[in-house]
């Protein structure tokens, strides 16, 4: 065709849009389904080619509008591009991509696009029946209505919080599912239908898959086609409108309903999954509603593809290679394209390593070795064409290698790779290695703890020395102890003396004078009497007064009981000292001595000794030194580190395979170039239950290990292999297949 013949198509839609770089003309193509976006220059040269003005006459009405030459090599590039991209005809050939040529699937692995159905028919009859949703009462309704739901949402935050923690069960994880597809539905649905009540057609429905989430999509492409920018905005809010709207319903509902009904328990899930859903639609980083959001407000159609583009261009003109791709960009553009790729770029990049490191935890930790493999295959597909690309110049040379070999029919090299593969399977035996991770135990253990209440004096031995069996660890003040020591000695001693008093019996000068006392009172008693007699004869003759003669009576009676009394103090004296008094001593100094003894070993026991020989393991025990201990308070912990227990944690459904006896390699984690070896020599009778740390139970396996060089510290970790014996390449492919038939799938009749 040549160019005096170009015809830009009949067929096509235009729309004219003022944005803030000037004007621009929006051309659909209807057969297509293309966009393209042509400048007020390019407009005017396209509507110029109507199969009969020539060239020559389009630069001069060109330059006559514009006042810039237009040459013939421009002019040529510009009707190549237009035919290129199918906007123009000969009136004999039609557009150069037919609808059946469009395919049903597109895009890559982290993109993936696949129509559904043409939901326009629909749209044409729901319209009509629900014209009230864009009005502006229900627009202010509903935003009267989000504000109610925010400030109770702010007021009962924590309730929502702690009832959204018990929504992490099976059945209203399916709840939850259910509702998101309906929720969705929904938002996917009012993108289509805001852009049918503006005027544009929907044809497209379908399902999308993000960065390996799978989502819906609503094609409303025909938005770009109008010419007022509020309402292409109004097009892409309106699902992330539409589906706020439902949260604050479904939130408002869960406040006034009784919180153990189901409607209660229906509004929280949409509540929470609209939120979450919500924040993650509205992220302008990845190509979901807030980034079209974004490039519409900005007039930035394929922001995505055209910021990466502009980067990758950038960087390639540090390398000294030129291109004019993006020689007309403003210095508008030019920040909006480095801004986005550098935060875009940096988004997509770690939330595909998050990915990525997710699912190689996943496969390695549930599949050992093979899955470490299935992972490197699926990151091998994965990346096939940037891998294909790079080993370009490698293939390149070794094609005419491959050109010289013998073909083979392409059912005889799959039967013979399928013969190779089976019998490798069948033929070849490898080590059968159960793994799981590890901690380093102490075979003996023992605490040094205070016997005794007090501040600690002196502390011998820190953290990581030896002590043998009864060392001193640490001592105790015995200030207070030594005190009472010596006040007890001290009245022991008093009441030794006193004894040795008692067992001696009265001396011979005490007998004497007792004696002597005696003689004195008789002879006082004796003197009395003889008066007493010669009173009586002088009152019954009337010498004396009857008074005088009483009182001399008195005085008899006063001297008999004086020579009693001198009498038993001489019997008490010969009969020496008591028994009892005697024993009464006696006992009371055994008293003091157990008393004494009580404080002698307490003394001792300021003395805190290590109850085996081992490595002292607490951390800064020397820094204990002035402080108060009470009995029973812990000190320092002894661990007997020559020889070392270490507990793997074996999953359950691999512990049949484990028996005692059986080799055991370790590698610890702060040793990764030293290998320790053992055997097994205990498997714990029961297995460990299932925690939100750890969801798969386990069995304890016990292995023994030679520590002498003291590397082993308890609670160290690592990861462990237990060798089970050699086993068919086959059985060990097969074993978690046929582990499944036989347990889960057999449970299910």
């Amino acid at each position: 065709m040549s160019a005096e013949t170009v015809k830009l198509r009949n067929d096509l839609v235009i729309s004219r849009q003022d944005g803030s770089d000037g004007t621009i003309f929006v051309i659909k193509d209807p057969v297509t389904e293309r966009y393209f976006r042509f400048k007020e220059t390019e407009h005017f040269i396209a509507q110029q080619f109507d199969g009969a003005t020539s060239p020559d006459m389009v630069r001069q009405r060109f330059e006559g509008k514009f006042g810039v030459n237009l040459s013939p090599e421009n002019m040529e590039q510009f009707v190549n591009r237009l035919r290129g991209v199918g906007l123009l005809t000969d009136g004999e050939a039609g557009p150069s991509v037919q609808p059946s040529q469009r395919r049903r699937v597109a895009g890559d692995i982290f993109y993936l696009r696949s129509k559904i159905f043409d939901p326009d028919r629909l749209f044409d009859w729901l319209i009509p029946k629900i014209q009230f949703l864009f009005t502006p009462s229900f627009v202010a309704l509903s935003a009267a209505l989000v504000v109610c739901a925010v400030g109770v949402s702010l007021v009962n935050w924590a309730e929502i919080v702690h009832q959204s923690g018990a929504l992490f069960r099976f059945e209203s994880l399916a709840l939850a599912w259910l509702i998101c597809l309906g929720v969705i539905a929904a938002h996917e649905f009012s993108h289509g239908l805001t852009c049918k009540y503006f005027g544009g057609r929907v044809r497209e429905i379908g399902f999308l898959l993000i960065y390996f989430q799978p989502a819906f999509y609503c094609n409303v492409s025909d938005a770009w086609l109008f010419p007022e920018k509020s309402k292409r905005l109004w097009v892409t809010f309106a699902g992330a409108y539409f589906e706020t709207f439902l949260w604050a319903l479904a939130t408002l509902v869960w406040r006034v309903t009784d919180p153990g009904s189901s409607l209660n328990h229906f509004a929280l899930v949409v509540t929470a999954t609209s939120a979450i859903k919500w924040f993650f639609n509205m992220n302008p980083l990845i190509k979901l509603d807030g980034y079209y959001l974004l490039s519409d407000w900005l007039d930035a159609p394929n922001l995505r593809k055209k910021a990466f583009g502009y980067v990758g261009d950038q960087i390639k003109r540090l390398w000294g290679a030129a291109s004019e791709r993006f020689a007309g960009v403003t210095p508008r553009e030019r920040r909006i394209y480095l801004i986005y790729a550098l935060l875009a770029g940096t988004y997509s990049y770690w939330l595909l390593c998050q990915i990525l490191v997710w699912f190689a935890g996943f496969m390695v930790t549930r599949y050992q070795g093979w899955g470490f493999v299935l992972f490197v295959t699926a990151l091998g597909f994965l990346f096939r064409q940037p891998i294909r690309r790079s080993l370009l110049p490698i293939t390149s040379r070794l094609r005419p290698l491959w050109s010289n070999r013998v073909a083979l029919p392409k059912r005889a090299r799959f039967g013979l790779g399928f013969a190779g593969l089976l019998a490798v399977l069948c033929f070849c035996r490898m080590e059968l290695k159960v793994s799981g991770p590890f901690t380093v135990l102490p075979l003996h253990n023992a605490d040094v703890r205070a016997t005794v209440e007090g501040i600690i004096e002196e502390i011998y031995a820190d953290e990581g020395d030896f002590v043998e069996q009864t060392a001193p660890v640490a001592r105790l003040s015995d200030r207070d102890y030594g005190a009472e020591l010596r006040k007890i000695r001290a009245e022991i001693e008093a009441k030794q003396s006193q004894l040795e008093l008692l067992m001696a019996g009265p001396r011979r000068e005490e007998i004497d004078m007792a004696r002597m006392q005696l003689a004195k009172c008789e002879e006082r008693l004796k003197f009395a009497r003889g008066h007493l007699t010669r009173y009586k004869l002088l009152v019954e003759e009337k010498l004396i007064s009857e008074q005088e003669y009483e009182e001399t009576k008195e005085l008899v009676a006063v001297r008999e009981k004086e020579l009693e009394e001198a009498s038993e103090r001489l019997k008490l004296v010969l009969a020496g000292n008591r028994p009892e008094e005697i024993e009464a001593l006696e006992a009371e100094i055994r008293r003091l001595t157990a008393h004494e003894g009580y404080l002698q070993d307490q003394v001792k026991s300021l003395t805190a000794a290590s109850p085996i020989a081992g490595v002292i393991t607490t951390h800064k025990l020397r820094e204990k030194i002035g402080q108060n201990v009470k009995k029973g308070d812990l000190i320092a912990k002894v661990h007997a580190l020559k020889t070392v227990t270490v507990e793997i944690a074996v999953p359950e459904k691999e512990i049949a395979d484990v028996k005692v006896a059986q080799k055991v390699v370790l590698k610890a984690r702060a040793y990764p170039g030293a290998t320790f070896q053992g055997e097994v020599v205990a498997i714990a009778p029961i297995a460990s239950k299932q925690t939100d740390w750890q969801p798969e139970r386990t069995v304890l396996v016990t292995t023994r290990l030679d520590n002498p060089a003291g590397l082993l510290k308890p609670e160290m970790t690592g990861n462990a292999k237990i060798y089970c014996g050699r086993q068919r390449l086959l059985d060990l492919v097969t074993r978690r297949l046929v582990r499944y038939l036989r347990v889960e799938f057999w449970s299910w009749w």
